[in-house]
């Protein structure tokens, strides 16, 4: 294996009613239809992920979820976000493709997923806490040997938006620093923002934000505005020496 193909979709807000909006977004159809465009132009894929919100505090949306891809072959990595409900994702996607091990191995590249949900959090924002930060401190130390892509949910940077950055990663910086120990880290990937960012920190380490399922947010607005952007998802082909070729995906013309 010369190159890893992940997909990430991320923000699908799914409920259990099929027709259910989130500010004026189908949420449910927005997913099936970024699932299908990407089935047609980027697979076969050898990886999924699924990086947050994955529902709307509903616990009934996770089995919207296991049907979408109940016969998918590879690795479906789901992770959650302020949105989600742990326990009740973890006990009704517990089968195969669903794989929740914090460290996935896939050709030439590991894949670390962190869990930045916490109980405590007041309006959503989010904690990897000191427990996991040393526990990522040891992952990082057992794949010394291969290029690593970190998956989360929140920004671990701030997005020069107010508002959003109020409900960033809080121990970011910690994470950041966790990661320029490890120059086998490649790449940081997240949701949350509703919007799309590519990035470089020294080292050529690879920070990117993937636009939502659903629907967007407009970038640098310092309160929650709604874009009108379609629904998106990212493309990554993570290769052998390191690199990550990658690309967002918009769904140019998608109608309700």
């Amino acid at each position: 294996m010369n190159s890893v193909r992940l997909v990430q979709f991320t923000d699908t807000h799914l409920l259990a009613d099929p027709l259910a909006r989130m500010r004026g977004a189908a949420v449910q159809p927005r997913l099936r239809a970024c699932v299908a465009h990407a089935r047609r132009r980027f697979f076969p894929a050898d990886a999924i992920a699924l990086t947050g919100d994955l529902v709307h505090d509903d616990a009934a949306g996770y089995d919207v979820l296991a049907g979408m891809f109940a016969e998918d072959r590879i690795p479906v990595m789901p992770i959650a976000g302020n949105h989600d409900l742990p326990g009740e994702m973890r006990r009704r996607l517990n089968r195969p493709p669903f794989a929740f091990d914090p460290l996935q191995r896939i050709g030439p590249w590991s894949i670390v997923l962190l869990e930045s949900w916490f109980a405590a959090s007041m309006d959503g924002e989010g904690r990897l806490g000191d427990s996991q930060l040393e526990g990522l401190e040891r992952l990082l130390r057992d794949c010394r040997t291969t290029h690593t892509l970190v998956l989360l949910h929140h920004p671990p940077i701030l997005m020069d938006a107010p508002g959003l950055d109020d409900l960033r990663l809080m121990d970011g910086p910690q994470l950041l620093a966790t990661i320029a120990r490890h120059p086998h880290v490649r790449g940081v990937a997240w949701g949350h923002a509703h919007q799309a960012l590519d990035r470089l920190l020294p080292g050529d380490v690879r920070l990117m934000c993937t636009p939502a399922t659903c629907m967007q947010f407009k970038p640098h607005s310092p309160n929650f505005e709604v874009d009108d952007r379609p629904p998106g998802y990212r493309v990554m082909d993570l290769r052998a020496d390191g690199s990550i070729a990658t690309e967002v995906v918009w769904l140019e013309g998608y109608t309700d």
